[in-house]
């Protein structure tokens, strides 16, 4: 087996980023909207074979001590080498020679539910699922609700379990999260009901009073979807809000793939 050069990115390597986020989810992917961005602040790294970029990973801080690690790609050319192996080794190196300079306390990531290599190599490193969601679209929207953006105080947040879901990037739920995920996000109200919307995203996130007023809290996210030009309404709920996941069903919205309860997974490594 080969071993790739692994190094921090540069911009002369978007090319080759480029050509792996359009193999990627079937070019449903941010890889190729973040990475210069990425590049620019030194987080996202790169794995080299022959001359040509096969593989990508980030590691970003997070509020709360927490390293994230996100953008793990392989070309799909170049899958079943073990490059991926490779990649995920070293961003779990990385990752920890980070905390153990002080620097982080944790690494947590998300993925998909089946991402079954990504998730059997970091079971493998030590890290343990610590929250669960289930991510849900509905096509064919139409809602004229009335919606309101508004300044929140923290308190709306206070529904939510252990993390704030904020567009596959999930910061802890305490008061610095709070504030990094307003930094990147709108929050909108619509009858009693207050949910969080990131200004890059499609997905939406229930906040104070929507699990008391489902109906109302559905509507004025189809709403948004809408106004923003969407033809879908995405939205993600803790596992644990079965009785609202049950009346997004009958609503109308569905999962990638049939699951029982969740499909996306929040990792964690404590050193």
């Amino acid at each position: 087996m080969s071993i790739l050069k692994i190094k921090r990115a540069t911009i002369e390597n978007l090319e080759d980023i480029t050509a792996i986020s359009r193999r990627t989810w079937d070019g449903d992917d941010y890889l190729e909207e973040k990475a210069p961005g990425w590049i620019k602040d030194g987080s996202l790294y790169a794995g080299e074979f022959d001359g040509r970029i096969v593989g990508t990973f980030r590691l970003s801080h997070m509020p709360e001590g927490v390293l994230w690690l996100e953008g793990l790609r392989i070309h799909p050319e170049y899958t079943g080498h073990g490059y991926g192996r490779q990649m995920a080794d070293t961003a779990f190196e990385t990752g920890n020679r980070i905390i153990a300079d002080g620097q982080a306390e944790c690494m947590e990531f998300s993925t998909y539910i089946n991402n079954h290599e990504s998730i059997h190599i970091s079971k493998s490193q030590g890290f343990r699922v610590v929250n669960r969601y289930i991510l849900m679209s509905k096509e064919g929207i139409d809602s004229d609700a009335e919606i309101e953006r508004i300044e929140p105080s923290h308190s709306v947040f206070t529904d939510l379990t252990d993390h704030i879901p904020c567009g596959w990037k999930y910061p802890r739920l305490c008061s610095e999260g709070i504030e990094w995920a307003l930094q990147r996000s709108d929050v909108y109200r619509t009858g009693n009901s207050c949910f969080l919307r990131r200004t890059d995203s499609d997905e939406t996130t229930p906040l104070s009073g929507a699990f008391e007023n489902p109906d109302s809290f559905f509507e004025g996210a189809e709403a948004v979807a809408k106004s923003a030009g969407n033809s879908h309404s995405c939205i993600v709920l803790h596992e644990s809000a079965k009785d609202m996941i049950k009346i997004a069903f009958n609503r109308g919205y569905g999962t990638w793939e049939p699951v029982n309860g969740y499909n996306v997974l929040i990792f964690r490594y404590n050193k």
